[in-house]
């Protein structure tokens, strides 16, 4: 807008500071295409990157929903905005190391681990319970199993899974699908192979756990993959203030010589408390920025994530598949060696020991958790900031994925924000991020929007239990829902 340029990972800067030669945004699109003729904002980066050509054809149309084969054209694309810099920056050098990795940098369990449950091929989704409670004042319409896959909202194949929008549901809901694991576990870990993941304007996907156990958030929330519309994907943590209450020493996570994990939250300013009241406490994130990236460039780059859980910390890697180790691929791993793909670190009993009273209940600070995977629209996050996005429709028409989507905001919508409405409805007929999503004239394309970019394609979903040591408890699984 002239005093303020927004990065395209949705973060703002002075917009003096765009094309400065030094990186501010942490995704480097300030840095990106300072050549280009319109130069206004990330999305007229990324539109400048795809030389006027259509980038809805690369990352959704290059994994087939389907059939997973390549889409002629996608390399091209994926090469243009390479050379515009806007290449997934997820962490690793060309040749695929993170530098400053080293074996010092978080505590080793010593374990390896034997597979315990898996969901892959024809009967993927069996052992899932489809759930139907929409907490977040959001435009999906969860549905249960035998809908679900009449409407191929969920469909299982020999070689993976798909999780995609469904048709329109009812009024101002689109149909989707919510499922969680019939098992439950306590210390696991889980290892997440996709293909492809959601993204673009007013899809919020997410894999996390939660517990049965204990109300939220006593029983614990571990946000494995989580964002909304072009906001980065970034772990998160969230545990009650009192009973299961951890703040993480901040020096174990900045030692000198490793790679950095700030606090995510609070914009990167956060101070890794990990307690969660909303709106006061939005609970810990300790990311290395490196690995954050959009849901459009992890969808250009199919990878494994894996979470790691023990009486003492909580790990999250993201590997590429292309760099899958060994001991993963024969199912016999070993995270202990994997620290190059370390994205996340929570040290709950190193963070006791050098700051007691800290996190007091190391072991327990989670109860036995379940694993969710998610496809919600709008509501609480992609709603909330519909008016800070590409995604809103301001009058300035670029062709693209992040063009303005929508009815025209101001004139024929606003962003509304669920925990302050401002006398609006929340997922209202005036919601613009609803009204997007739902299309109710068919005039925004976004059946077809949603059919390249919306949905989840999964190789498969696999928890393992430690082969000696600590000892990891399962639970059998409950009655499906």
């Amino acid at each position: 807008d002239g005093t303020t340029w927004r990065c395209l990972g949705g973060s703002c800067i002075a917009q003096a500071r765009r094309c400065d030669g030094r990186r501010q945004c942490l995704d480097g699109s300030d840095e990106a295409a300072c050549g280009a003729d319109d130069a206004s904002s990330a999305y007229a980066v990324a539109a400048a990157a795809a030389s006027g050509a259509d980038v809805a054809a690369s990352p959704g149309a290059a994994r087939s929903a389907d059939a997973g084969a390549a889409a002629p054209g996608g390399a091209d694309v994926d090469a243009e905005a390479t050379a515009a810099g806007l290449a997934p920056r997820l962490g690793r050098s060309a040749a695929g190391a993170v530098p400053g990795g080293g074996g010092g940098c978080s505590e080793k369990g010593g374990l390896s681990y034997a597979l315990d449950w898996k969901a892959e091929g024809a009967t993927f989704w069996d052992d899932w319970n489809y759930l139907t409670f929409e907490p977040n004042s959001g435009a999906a319409e969860y549905l249960l199993r035998d809908e679900a896959m009449a409407k191929g909202v969920t469909t299982a194949h020999p070689s993976h899974a798909i999780l995609r929008p469904g048709p329109k549901g009812k009024y101002l809901k689109r149909t989707s699908a919510k499922l969680e694991t019939q098992r439950k576990w306590t210390y696991f870990l889980m290892a997440f192979k996709y293909e492809s993941v959601p993204w673009g304007c007013g899809v919020w996907p997410a894999l996390w756990t939660h517990s049965p156990e204990a109300a939220w958030p006593k029983g614990g929330e571990l946000d494995i993959m989580e964002y909304a519309n072009e906001i980065t994907s970034r772990t998160s943590l969230h545990v009650d203030a009192v009973e299961n209450r951890c703040e993480l020493n901040p020096e174990l996570l900045n030692r000198p010589g490793c790679p950095k994990m700030p606090d995510a939250e609070y914009n990167f300013t956060g101070h890794y408390d990990c307690a969660t009241a909303y709106p006061g406490k939005l609970g810990c994130a300790p990311n290395d920025v490196r690995f954050m990236g959009t849901g459009e460039e992890m969808a250009r780059e199919p990878s494994v994530v894996a979470a790691e859980w023990t009486a003492d910390y909580l790990k999250i890697f993201r590997i590429p598949s292309r760099e899958m180790p060994a001991d993963l691929a024969a199912d016999s791993p070993r995270p202990d060696e994997w620290d190059k793909w370390l994205m996340s670190y929570y040290p709950f009993s190193a963070s006791e020991r050098t700051r007691p009273g800290s996190c007091p209940n190391a072991a327990g600070i989670l109860k036995a958790q379940k694993i969710v995977l998610s496809l919600g629209f709008c509501g609480d996050w992609a709603s909330k900031v519909w008016e800070n996005s590409a995604c809103a429709n301001k009058g300035q028409y670029w062709t693209g994925p992040w063009s303005a989507k929508g009815p025209v905001m101001g004139s024929q919508c606003v962003a509304v924000d669920p925990h302050d409405p401002q006398g609006e409805t929340p997922a209202g007929p005036r919601d613009c991020c609803t009204r997007f999503i739902y299309d109710e004239g068919d005039e925004y394309g976004t059946e077809d929007y949603l059919a390249q970019h919306g949905f989840w394609n999964i190789s498969w979903l696999k928890v393992y239990q430690p082969t000696g040591g600590q000892r990891l408890r399962s639970v059998s699984k409950e009655p499906n829902s």
